[in-house]
């Protein structure tokens, strides 16, 4: 198992220095000093590999793993999701479904494919979370391509949005978001043989 871990994370840290030039984005988000601000970095597609298989982005809040497979010539795609912040999460069907519960409230979580090609994935986000008088709706159209070598993924979120409502207070996040995915495997492993 350690071999496993090792070898993932070699894997991973190759591909990523190795990964083409990406594209810088000008965000308006702040960059933290004066009138800076953030850049959005995405690799240049690739036909490269494959998207079946295992793939795997943490970030220090949380923890996600795709599985993707190709069944009757479309795409499916299974997500698994734990926080690290609090007791959230949720492992969905092959339709990128999921119903859980926080707090004794039903959560939702869907990511819905459309029209795909050997090289690019089409979908839509939405998470809908409502405990008490609290609501939590995050909603994006995604597009998803495989990067450098075919062993990393980008997800880009277009569109994201991400809606709090307290106390009937709307509190709305509108950022440009993408993420990293590593490929582990190109079979479908097990949760619990992932290197976090």
């Amino acid at each position: 198992m350690r071999s496993l871990r090792t070898l993932a994370v070699a894997a991973a840290a190759s591909t990523l220095a190795l990964a083409a030039v990406a594209g810088e984005i000008k965000t308006d988000l702040p960059g933290g000093v004066g009138t800076e601000r953030q850049l959005i970095q995405k690799d240049e597609p690739t036909s490269a590999g494959s998207f079946d298989g295992t793939w795997m982005y943490v970030n220090r809040d949380m923890h996600f793993a795709l599985w993707v497979r190709t069944k009757d010539g479309a795409e499916q795609v299974k997500i698994q999701y734990q926080s690290l912040a609090n007791p959230e999460a949720f492992e969905t069907d092959w339709e990128g479904k999921a119903l859980y519960y926080m707090a004794g409230s039903p959560v939702n979580f869907e990511l819905k494919l459309g029209p795909s090609t050997t090289d690019r994935i089409l979908g839509k986000w939405l998470w809908d979370l409502a405990i008490d008088s609290t609501t939590r709706r995050e909603s994006a159209d995604v597009v998803i391509y495989r990067t450098g070598f075919g062993r990393t993924l980008l997800m880009d979120f277009q569109n994201y949005e991400k809606t709090i409502t307290e106390r009937g207070k709307n509190r709305i996040m509108k950022a440009p978001v993408v993420w990293n995915w590593v490929k582990i495997s190109n079979r479908e492993l097990l949760w619990e043989e992932l290197p976090f």
